[in-house]
C-alpha cells in the first residue's frame, strides 16, 4: 500500500471510530453505517461536516451567495442534523 492508499485507509478508521461514538449507534437506534459518508468532507470533535451546496439568494435587497453545509452533531449519545450557512455578498 503506498502512502495515499494509507491515508485514506486512515481516515476512513477514524470517520467509522468516531461514528461509533455515538450511544444510538451502538445500541441500534440509529444506522451503524453514516448514511451520508460519501458526502463527508471532515471530521472534528464531535461534529461531522459534509459537502455545501450553493444557492443565490436576495438579502435586505442584497444578492448573495448562500453556502448551506449539512452536519452532524453527536448531541446525548445520538448524531443529530444541523445545517451551517454563510453567505456573502454577491
Amino acid at each position: 500500500m503506498d502512502a495515499i492508499g494509507a491515508r485514506e485507509l486512515r481516515l476512513r478508521i477514524e470517520e467509522r471510530q468516531q461514528w461509533q461514538q455515538a450511544e444510538a449507534v451502538r445500541d441500534g437506534r440509529q444506522s451503524r453505517e453514516d448514511p451520508d459518508a460519501h458526502r463527508l468532507s471532515r471530521i472534528a470533535n464531535g461534529l461531522r461536516v459534509y459537502d455545501s451546496e450553493e444557492a443565490w439568494t436576495i438579502v435586505d435587497g442584497v444578492r448573495v451567495k448562500r453556502a448551506l453545509t449539512l452536519a452532524k452533531k453527536l448531541v446525548n449519545g445520538w448524531w443529530e442534523v444541523v445545517t451551517l450557512e454563510a453567505a456573502e455578498p454577491g
